[in-house]
């Protein structure tokens, strides 16, 4: 494993962790019309959640005989995370939704440039869940090992922009408008762990995002 390049391991991280949800997020981007609805249940969630798990099993071992401890992607964990968490996930919600709603109204008589999301009531397992696995899984992929294998060799803004450009390649589903908030997002908080190396604040502002949205659905 040692003999394998870092550029190759990088394709192979990435393309593994998020290769699939890439593939469908572009296909969902091409082939739907616009203003369809994307059916979210409780089956989806878990298999979405199964996926991500399956993947993450795959990739632990190999990041961890390629040299990747923990503490090298930031996962040390304090109390103040928290509230860091918090914060960022108030910075993420404020520019997301100004920019969304500003090209929202620059959109109008446009058609739609979004894609709404729907779905039945949710089961509080799977509300819980999701916004556990969902955003480790991301944040310790799209941002902890993007981020830290590319800076090695670059810039802080390329690896931050790159990690920007994989987030928003698995959440072109929710068309244009949405897909620049994903992008908004990503920014705030690629930039923030670049200069901190922290991840927990990062997925917490995650998981806070994905329970505010989730909620939405409704508790059924």
């Amino acid at each position: 494993m040692t003999a394998l390049s870092r550029r190759i391991e990088f394709w192979v991280v990435v393309t593994v962790a998020f290769g699939y949800f890439i593939a469908g997020s572009v296909w969902a981007a091409w082939f739907a019309h616009p203003s369809d609805d994307l059916a979210f249940s409780d089956a989806s969630m878990i298999g979405l959640i199964l996926t991500e798990l399956v993947l993450f099993s795959l990739l632990a071992p190999l990041l961890w005989w390629r040299g990747w401890r923990p503490e090298a992607l930031g996962l040390g964990f304090t109390w103040r995370d928290v509230g860091v968490g918090c914060a960022l996930f108030l910075a993420c919600i404020i520019a997301a939704s100004l920019l969304m709603t500003g090209l929202a109204l620059m959109a109008d008589g446009m058609g739609p440039l979004w894609t709404r999301m729907e779905g039945a009531p949710l089961s509080v397992a799977a509300i819980v869940a999701v916004s556990i696995v969902n955003p480790i899984f991301e944040e310790v992929f799209v941002c902890g090992y993007v981020i830290r294998a590319l800076e090695r060799t670059r810039s802080i803004a390329f690896p931050v922009n790159a990690s920007v450009a994989i987030r928003v390649s698995y959440h072109l589903y929710q068309g244009a408008i949405g897909a620049l908030g994903v992008a908004v997002v990503g920014l705030i908080l690629g930039w923030w762990f670049a200069r901190k190396g922290r991840l927990w604040p990062v997925i917490i502002a995650h998981g806070l995002m994905d329970l505010v949205a989730l909620l939405g659905f409704g508790i059924g």
